[in-house]
């Protein structure tokens, strides 16, 4: 499902991904197919920043902050025909949703298309394992890295509050005038 493009520089860093739990942000999803029409979601993670103190985090988050990692989730393959199905396995979609947060209730009133659960799905953290196995293609073996959704869970670590701002006095607040009153020394450079 997951991959990385080991001759695409991500933050200057193509090396793979360490084996292990990381916090993610999912920055963007959107949908897509292979050449021979298999359809997919792409997922677009970032690993999050403000976790390298994390001492459980200390080898996954805290060594690759900032870099993205992409994963695709894949239409299920029909048991006989062994051809695209068309849809999604249920127990996929499923992992997302809780992974995400959404409850029953919310998928039942908001989710009615894959478009829609890839837009609830942006902006959200999650807790993601990411595996370092041996792929081969075209008679070449490769490493890359992978992870399903069966090991996506909510974040352990929510991200803080944004903190409230003061409230600041809007300076234009009661200028009733339009630009065409001012004169050169109203402009202060």
């Amino acid at each position: 499902m997951g991959f990385i493009n080991l001759n695409e520089k991500t933050n200057n860093r193509s090396e793979l991904f360490p084996k292990g739990t990381y916090e993610m942000q999912i920055v963007s999803v959107h949908g897509d197919a292979s050449p021979s029409g298999h359809e997919n979601m792409q997922f677009d993670f970032l690993v999050r920043k403000d976790l390298d103190k994390v001492s459980a985090l200390a080898n996954t988050n805290a060594k690759t902050h900032g870099r993205h990692f992409f994963a695709n989730v894949w239409t299920a393959k029909d048991k006989e025909t062994g051809q695209d199905s068309g849809s999604y396995d249920p127990a996929d979609l499923a992992n997302i949703a809780d992974a995400i947060g959404l409850t029953q209730a919310q998928i039942d009133k908001y989710i009615k298309s894959k478009e829609d659960l890839m837009k609830a799905c942006e902006g959200k953290f999650i807790r993601i394992y990411i595996s370092v196995g041996e792929n081969t293609y075209k008679g070449e073996t490769r490493k890359q890295n992978n992870t399903f959704t069966n090991s996506w869970q909510k974040t352990k670590f929510p991200p803080q509050a944004a903190k409230k701002q003061e409230t600041v006095e809007d300076p234009f607040k009661g200028n009733t005038g339009s630009t065409d009153e001012l004169s050169e020394n109203d402009i202060p450079f």
